[in-house]
């Protein structure tokens, strides 16, 4: 897959060994308001790139090693004030993650979107990390 050609903001560079899989406008649910930009799904990671305007007002990029996704899933409409503006009355995109945070995203279909995502971490091999091992010291 090449770049889209539709962009969000400056795209993200890619490893020598990392492909595209997708790309998607997206708005991403963060400090009470959502960012607009794109969300890019490569062979290693998940990205979230802010547009131009979100940028030049401070947000940031938001990147992510496939390997610490933990759950993919649909997070439903909320009717708190605090989610007014980060698109909380839609259900969202919800990318759970191995150290307990969340990330919300806006996305079209976001049932799609998830389905599409977990089918895609199955079909990604399993790394196995050496296990970390204690070296005892010698007592002097």
């Amino acid at each position: 897959m090449s770049v889209p050609e539709h962009w969000f903001g400056p795209p993200p560079v890619l490893a020598e060994d990392e492909e595209w899989i997708a790309h998607l406008p997206a708005n991403r649910s963060h400090r009470g308001r959502a960012i607009g930009g794109g969300l890019h799904v490569t062979t290693q990671r998940l990205m979230f790139t802010p547009r131009g305007l979100d940028a030049a007002l401070g947000a940031k990029r938001w990147i992510c090693a496939l390997s610490q996704i933990s759950r993919v899933g649909v997070a439903p409409r909320q009717s708190s004030l605090l989610e007014l503006f980060s698109g909380g009355r839609r259900q969202r995109l919800r990318v759970d993650l191995r150290d307990g945070t969340s990330e919300l995203f806006v996305v079209a279909n976001p049932e799609e979107r998830a389905a599409a995502l977990r089918q895609w971490l199955r079909a990604q091999p399993v790394v196995e990390l050496p296990v970390a091992r204690v070296i005892e010291r010698e007592k002097t």
